[in-house]
């Protein structure tokens, strides 16, 4: 992948936060398929084209615009608790912006009423670390066993080094194991371990999974 590619994203994330605005209602949980996939459609278009994934944790910040009439005289506005899940769903996975919505570690929303029959939707999403993002092309999900999976960036050249990336991985996970049986605790145990945060096999099954033997 050209430096280019990485470069061009280091200088989008710096300030540690990305921003989607979206000229869209939002959509219940317990709203139709249609509705959802009309929302998660219309979400994508955006994030699909960004060359990036973030995977770290991250905090989400939802703003919601819509008349103060349509949400006090009306019972076809979706209830702000409910519009989360929705949101989540189309910002995570392979064509999203995260991984999983495991990643969120704090979640705020809400509505603000505004002088318009249109409704938009914001979703800011701030990182706690500017760093930790990897692009989608080439990206997988190494299982190191137990259902622990590391994101990995296989390219045609540079194999070895990620070879060797996921061998210090390996080791790692073994050290941690044994500290661990010795008595201490995880968190103890925890600090030999990459600053990069492990996926359970069940949160990564959109993307390319491949076995720590292969």
């Amino acid at each position: 992948m050209a430096h280019s590619e990485w470069d061009k994203n280091r200088e989008l994330l710096a300030q540690g936060h990305i921003t989607l605005c979206l000229p869209i209602e939002p959509v219940s949980l317990q709203a139709s398929r249609r509705r959802k996939e009309v929302l998660i459609s219309e979400i994508r278009k955006i994030t699909d084209n960004w060359n990036f994934l973030l995977v770290g944790d991250v905090q989400i910040d939802i703003e919601w615009l819509i008349h103060e009439q349509k949400r006090y005289e009306s019972d076809s506005s979706a209830d702000v608790d409910n519009i989360v899940k929705p949101i989540l769903d189309a910002i995570s996975g392979p064509k999203g912006i995260l991984v999983n919505d495991c990643q969120v570690q704090a979640i705020s929303c809400r509505w603000i009423d505004w002088d318009s029959e249109e409704q938009q939707i914001t979703v800011r999403i701030q990182m706690f670390s500017n760093d930790e993002w990897l692009l989608k092309q080439g990206l997988v999900f190494v299982h190191m066993g137990k259902g622990l999976c590391y994101p990995a960036i296989v390219e045609e050249t540079g194999q070895e080094y990620t070879l060797m990336i996921i061998e210090n991985l390996e080791q790692k996970l073994i050290i941690r194991e044994n500290i661990m049986a010795k008595g201490a605790s995880y968190y103890h145990a925890q600090q030999i371990m990459s600053v990069q945060r492990i996926f359970h096999i069940s949160r990564v099954q959109e993307f390319h999974v491949i076995e720590l033997a292969e």
